[in-house]
């Protein structure tokens, strides 16, 4: 598609579905954290903070939920996110809105394959 080619209701349509697919998401990474580690060390980095630690193997507690290759990608959503739902009045950049779906749709499978491979090894846990 071409510049100009979104409309309003087209760009508000796709900034919700990437916005709730990353609060989806998140709300996933919030009651991993509270299940084994319990803690956020800077309440100003928050959602960074809780991003990073899907990446971190703890020995003995639990894997790593993503892969590092996913992290791009997880980070683009977090950043969107943020901005959609605080950027009141902002016009979404239509090239930088389509590549984030193109991404969100190209790297999809991959995580909801992490996800899955996560609960499979904590089932076999214990």
């Amino acid at each position: 598609m071409g510049p100009g080619a979104w409309d309003f209701s087209r760009k508000a349509a796709a900034g919700y579905v990437l916005h709730n697919i990353y609060n989806a998401l998140e709300n996933c990474f919030e009651q991993i954290s509270r299940s084994f580690e319990n803690h956020v060390v800077d309440d100003g980095k928050w959602h960074a903070e809780l991003l990073g630690k899907m990446f971190l193997n703890m020995e003995g507690l639990r894997p790593p939920l993503f892969p590092s290759e996913l992290r791009p990608l997880l980070n683009d959503l977090r950043g969107f996110r943020h901005v959609f739902r605080h950027g009141y009045g902002i016009d979404l950049d239509e090239a930088k809105l389509e590549r984030l779906l193109l991404d969100w749709k190209r790297g999809r499978q991959a995580v909801l394959d992490a996800i899955e491979a996560f609960a499979v090894r904590l089932s076999k846990v214990g």
